[in-house]
């Protein structure tokens, strides 16, 4: 279903991220029209379901004065900005001071609500204060303090910078020559290992207050830390309590992920990370009879009366005992495999025609630009 344009979203992307290519057809389908700031050649301008693309600079600090120039001078009143990767918000975060960067950021609790947001050691320390399990940890800014957190965390370590994404900035030492490498300088998080299956929840608030979620083990990644390249949904009965606490310590405004361990040993689900943007698995939630179009309309509805109208039974996910297939994502199962010279999952991609519904084939302009990097991968291989 389709409903009547009424909103008006800028998606702001600054990253080459596949993933977030896929918000302007699930915006397009609640009834949005779709807006995209971004440098030229982006994957998300890419898509035909955005009606215009206001270039900026490849240089994130001057792409930023050039959002607040645009935001300033444009004709059109956006119902919702879409800070659309990590990259993005800890630029913002360098500006925080002033007032149109607070107004843009997916959260009306002030400065504590950019520290939530941006800053993983805040996000540990508060998430901790509250009641959510998290994996033990302390925050080091030397190696000597590093040194005695692996003393009393163990052996593998893991290691967070506090800002970071795709995993470009976790380590996992597993000896005290491993921690040698590491920058403390401006603070790390030292954090115990926790043995058990990695899995993740893509979920849309309004204003903290949750609307939506799904969940899924993340059974294949591109990259040992690296984003899914394939999931299997999984409904884990503990998660929604602690995505409404989240949502209520960060009040946050749009759609997010969620990162999770569920422990070997208890099956008791650990918290590891909150991604405060669209991720790419938003557009799945079809497969579980979880309506993320409606879920969009909730979101951005100007009054109780049209945010009453949608039935919650269409949203928030209610236990199913179907199980559902491994789904691999595309193009991220294919370099996955690529990268991995993992030959056997590149022939399933040959012989599953089922698979290719992941193609999007609604996108031919993504679909072909997608081919073209998969080849020049094939001609490097």
């Amino acid at each position: 279903m389709a409903y009547p344009r009424t909103f008006q979203v800028l998606i702001v992307c600054h990253a080459f991220w596949e993933g977030l290519s896929r918000l302007p057809a699930l915006l397009q389908k609640a009834g949005c029209g779709v807006h995209v700031f971004g440098p030229p050649g982006n994957y998300v301008g890419r898509s035909r379901f955005i009606s215009h693309h206001h270039l900026c600079s490849s240089n994130a600090d001057i792409a930023i004065a050039e959002l607040q120039t645009h935001l300033s001078r444009a004709d059109v009143v956006y119902d919702w900005i879409v800070i659309g990767d990590d990259p993005l918000l800890y630029a913002l975060e360098k500006r925080r001071s002033e007032a149109w960067v607070q107004a843009l950021f997916p959260s009306r609790q002030g400065h504590d609500g950019i520290d939530f947001i941006t800053s993983k050691a805040s996000f540990i320390q508060r998430c901790q204060e509250q009641g959510i399990r998290v994996p033990a940890f302390d925050i080091c800014h030397d190696h000597h303090a590093l040194t005695t957190a692996a003393q009393r965390l163990g052996w593998p370590l893991v290691v967070k910078e506090a800002q970071g994404y795709a995993g470009l900035t976790v380590s996992i030492a597993k000896s005290s020559a491993d921690l040698s490498n590491i920058r403390c300088d401006d603070g790390v998080i030292a954090q115990q290992f926790i043995e058990g299956r990695v899995g993740s929840a893509a979920a849309i608030y309004r204003h903290g207050q949750l609307i939506a979620w799904f969940s899924y083990y993340r059974a294949r990644t591109w990259g040992d830390l690296g984003p899914s390249a394939a999931v299997e949904f999984k409904y884990f009965p503990q998660l929604e309590s602690m995505l409404r606490k989240l949502g209520q310590l960060s009040g946050f405004h749009g759609m997010c992920g969620i990162d999770f361990i569920e422990q070997q040993e208890t099956g008791d689900i650990v918290l590891l990370e909150q991604n405060f943007r669209p991720t790419l698995t938003m557009d799945l939630g079809r497969y579980v009879d979880v309506d993320f179009v409606a879920a969009i309309q909730c979101m951005l509805a100007r009054d109780q009366d049209a945010i009453s109208s949608v039935s919650d039974a269409a949203l928030l996910w209610q236990q199913s005992t179907t199980k559902k297939p491994v789904l691999p994502l595309f193009p991220q199962d294919v370099f996955r495999a690529l990268d991995a010279g993992d030959m056997k999952g590149l022939f399933q991609w040959c012989i599953q025609p089922r698979w290719w519904r992941e193609m999007n084939w609604h996108e031919p302009g993504l679909l072909l630009f997608n081919l073209r990097q998969i080849a020049k991968k094939c001609l490097k291989s």
